[in-house]
């Protein structure tokens, strides 16, 4: 544990300089999320620095080098309590937050005090509304996309479903928003998702590892290629953070895991270019061998039995948090 506070404390002090040598307009507040946040950083982690803005403006993301260190950028204004009060589900990362640079020492006892409510009895179950409706919103496009017949579209949104209801244990239950704790509740749920425990069998070895990250690689650069703008999840600086975040795995010979890890960042590229369009079309515009190889990666295909099945698995899932 010592050596994770030295690595937290060292990249709290990386973004105390950034923001001294880097200075952000209008900066109200700064802080420090992911594993850095949760006091959870080791050698492989990079730093996530989520920044509160006076004014109004669109949420930017970026990925900046700094000394070395990878620093992913997230500029934001400043929400009002009644922002977090209306939809804490999606503010409950503030519960891993490390305040960095509060100038006016406004944000700190703010931040307290919406934890304090989300961690209320009122808070708690809006949270826990909020996030079921959440997950039936995704069964429920699972079965639009069945009857449309786009059948993995209609598994990935039923999958989607199931993993929102762990997510809803892991922070209902296990206190904790961590990937790894997540991954921690599908391990143990994994017989009921359907797959068969597919990345188990998959992910032997660093060799089967080393090959889907680099099919996801050629993935990332393909999109680039043929998206204009500076769209953040397609930024070639991303292939490196999500290489290092398989090395920390592969250190630990969690090919599994890295397998689930690289599975989420197919998903990711596709939604951040194409999240209007279901899978298949969206496989269409792909080079032909480029789609192929990544229906491998852990993509199924959907019947009425596998989505009835994903739907009362994470009914269950939820029955259990109350």
């Amino acid at each position: 544990m010592e050596q994770r506070k030295d690595v937290t404390d060292f990249f709290l002090s990386l973004a105390r300089e950034f923001l001294d040598e880097c200075p952000l307009a209008n900066l109200v507040c700064a802080y420090a999320g992911g594993s850095v946040g949760r006091g959870e950083a080791d050698a492989y982690s990079d730093l996530d620095l989520h920044i509160f803005v006076e004014g109004e403006g669109d949420h930017s993301f970026e990925n900046r080098l700094f000394r070395g260190h990878m620093i992913q950028l997230q500029v934001q204004a400043a929400p009002t309590d009644e922002e977090v009060y209306e939809n804490p589900w999606a503010w409950r990362y503030l519960k891993e937050a490390k305040v960095v640079l509060d100038p006016e020492d406004r944000f700190t006892s703010w931040m307290n005090d919406m934890c304090a409510y989300m961690d209320s009895p009122a808070g708690k179950e809006k949270m826990f509304a909020q996030a079921k409706t959440e997950v039936d919103s995704f069964h429920e496009e699972a079965q639009a996309a069945l009857i449309e017949g786009f059948p993995y579209s209609a598994y990935l949104a039923a999958w989607a479903g199931w993993i929102g209801a762990l997510q809803m244990s892991a922070v209902f239950q296990g206190h904790s928003l961590s990937d790894a704790q997540l991954y921690q509740l599908i391990q143990k749920a994994r017989r009921s998702d359907g797959r068969g425990g597919f990345f188990q069998e998959t992910y032997l070895s660093n060799h089967d590892v080393q090959d889907a990250l680099m099919l996801l690689t050629d993935y990332r650069a393909h999109l680039r290629s043929i998206n204009e703008g500076n769209q953040f999840a397609l930024a070639a600086e991303n292939d490196w953070l999500v290489k290092r975040k398989v090395q920390r795995l592969q250190e630990k010979n969690q090919h599994d895991m890295a397998g689930f890890l690289l599975f989420s960042e197919a998903i990711w590229l596709y939604h951040s270019v194409d999240s209007n369009e279901w899978l298949e079309n969206h496989w269409a515009n792909l080079p032909t061998q480029l789609s192929l190889s990544l229906q491998k990666l852990g993509f199924f295909q959907a019947d009425e039995q596998l989505l009835a099945h994903l739907c009362q698995a994470s009914a269950e899932i939820i029955a259990e948090i109350r």
